[in-house]
């Protein structure tokens, strides 16, 4: 073992612990050291004055083969004495420290993940990514169109990066500080450990959970779903189909009487749509029309509507004949619905085209048993307080229906696993996912990586031997418990290197994961976004704000 801090070495002869705990991605490496400080060797007046701020190195092996463990730097000094006996223990980090230290304010656009890397590394944090010529900042297949960050660390927008950008189809990217300390950034489960376990585990635990499963996946999109969705915001009454008169002794119509112009808005639409009087019709005291939702739609919830707009006309029974009631209907069929009075919005603007906006989250009075979950048609209505004259006629139009205020949205399930394990829900929100299909791959993708359990295994040994290449977090390595009936290879979560001097012992404790790999959207199909669970606190997301993925 050789350890030095600033310009000193430490003797080999004062150590009583050292502990290198070896992360990546999720932590970094740290170490902790208990030494023998004789007359305050250690203190600050001492020969060896150690200091917090202090960079150095630990080197841990066996025999003749001493690898660097850990570059690092001292954050804490605690001296402890009694009448008899004086230690020092100091402990800290490696030089991935330096990711906590600075925040990011700006964007990044159309850049590739390993630029957006290398750019905060050279820049912000002063760490070397390179190692002899080589590049150790792998390259990416995601280019982020638009990422914009306000006082964000830069360790959650690495890690950000990491979660989310992919590598020939599969999401997922490990860093970390080496031994050396260069920064080293590679797709998951690209890097294999040359060490062999064989015949050297003294002791395991194997275990599996299900923690992690979640079998029911709902992913929220953008809030920009409406209904109707052309350009001219008429696909509901533009021509006859789904459309009712209440009434059967009435008609329904089109009409070429319709709004052409929302504020700066043009509409080059032709009709709207007209309910009358047939004539003969005996019913004359009330009129109205609706209309069938080519889908049933959900309202109020986070994957429904919450805004309904729409323009109306309506025409008196006769000039001294005033309505009692214009109502809007939200149907979930023809005896039970939802209803808003419209008639103090519309009694003194008769023969008078006018736009009506109404929030679906406010009170609406229920008719019968409707069901915010299950609205299948919207009706228009209205009650005259007597039954007029013969050819006299009231009238009423409708155009430019729309529902919005509204998330894209898909819901996946295996009901296989859930009988297995219980239901175990997870909903993802996503700004850039701007349909139904792709919420739908994105949930496809999510779920195919979580129903599973993941295996845990962790391993200890006095007597490994890995000569000059430790083993490191993110590198994967082969195992096989015979007594548990596993093998193969699995992801090194840390790794462990603990020296007692009293016993001259040196153990090596290994945590070990295996779960699905995360797939990109685009293999579920032909998607052109990558996948994430986890979004950056601190992070403002607009449009583009999480990646779009052009193939390498």
């Amino acid at each position: 073992m050789a350890i030095a801090f600033g310009q000193y070495g430490i003797p080999q002869s004062d150590v009583i612990e050292c502990r290198v705990h070896l992360g990546c991605t999720r932590e970094v490496s740290s170490f902790d050291l208990l030494l023998q400080n004789w007359d305050g060797k250690y203190s600050p007046s001492g020969s060896i004055p150690l200091a917090v701020g202090m960079d150095g190195h630990i080197d841990i092996g066996r025999g003749t083969n001493v690898p660097q463990m850990i570059t690092c730097r001292i954050e804490s000094i605690k001296h402890e004495s009694t009448p008899t006996e004086h230690y020092t223990r100091v402990s800290g980090r490696c030089w991935g420290e330096r990711l906590f230290r600075r925040v990011f304010t700006g964007a990044f656009e159309n850049m590739k993940g390993e630029d957006i890397v290398k750019y905060l590394l050279d820049y912000y944090v002063g760490l070397s990514h390179n190692r002899g010529g080589t590049e150790l900042v792998e390259n990416t297949d995601t280019t982020y169109t638009w990422l914009e960050y306000e006082n964000t660390p830069v360790w959650d927008i690495i890690k950000y990066i990491a979660e989310s950008a992919d590598k020939n189809g599969v999401v997922g990217f490990d860093f970390r500080v080496a031994p050396d300390g260069k920064f080293e950034f590679f797709p998951k489960n690209s890097k294999t450990s040359s060490v062999s376990l064989s015949e050297q585990i003294e002791y395991s635990e194997y275990r599996k959970d299900i923690f992690r499963i979640r079998n029911r996946i709902k992913v929220l999109g953008a809030l920009e779903k409406v209904l109707p969705s052309d350009v001219n915001e008429d696909g509901l009454t533009e021509d006859y189909e789904g459309w009712y008169p209440y009434f059967d002794d009435h008609s329904v119509v089109r009409r070429t009487d319709h709004v052409t112009k929302d504020g700066e808005k043009i509409y080059t639409d032709i009709y709207s749509m007209h309910v009358y009087w047939s004539y003969g019709s005996t019913t004359r005291d009330r009129i109205g029309l609706y209309r069938v939702l080519p889908n049933t739609i959900k309202c109020r919830e986070p994957d429904g509507f919450k805004k309904l707009r729409f323009w109306i006309k309506w025409q008196p029974l006769q000039s001294d004949i005033n309505p009692t009631t214009i109502q809007v209907r939200l149907h979930k069929d023809a005896d039970n619905y939802y209803y808003r009075e419209l008639l103090y919005d519309l009694v003194d603007s008769p023969n008078t085209w006018k736009k009506i906006e109404l929030s679906l989250e406010e009170y609406w009075a229920p008719y019968g048993s409707p069901d915010w979950n299950n609205i299948n048609r919207i009706g228009f209505y209205m009650q005259f307080p007597e039954s007029g004259e013969l050819g006299e006629y009231a009238m009423m139009w409708v155009d430019h229906i729309v529902f919005e205020n509204c998330r894209f949205s898909s819901t996946v399930e295996d009901t296989n696993r859930q009988n297995l394990y219980g239901l175990r829900e997870l909903t993802e929100t996503d700004e850039e996912l701007y349909s139904d299909y792709e919420c739908q791959l994105r949930a496809r993708a999510l779920l195919a990586h979580l129903k599973d359990p993941a295996e845990y295994i962790v391993v200890r040994s006095t007597v490994l031997d890995y000569g000059n290449t430790p083993i490191l977090p993110g590198d994967k390595i082969y195992i096989q418990l015979s007594n548990e009936g596993i093998s193969g290879y699995y992801r090194v979560e840390t790794a462990q290197y603990y020296v007692d001097a009293k016993t001259q012992t040196l153990e090596v404790t290994l945590e070990l994961g295996k779960a699905p790999p995360l797939l990109a959207d685009y293999l579920y199909g032909l998607r052109s976004t990558t996948v994430t669970v986890e979004k950056l606190s601190r992070t403002k997301l607009g449009r583009g704000a999480v990646p779009t993925l052009k193939r390498a």
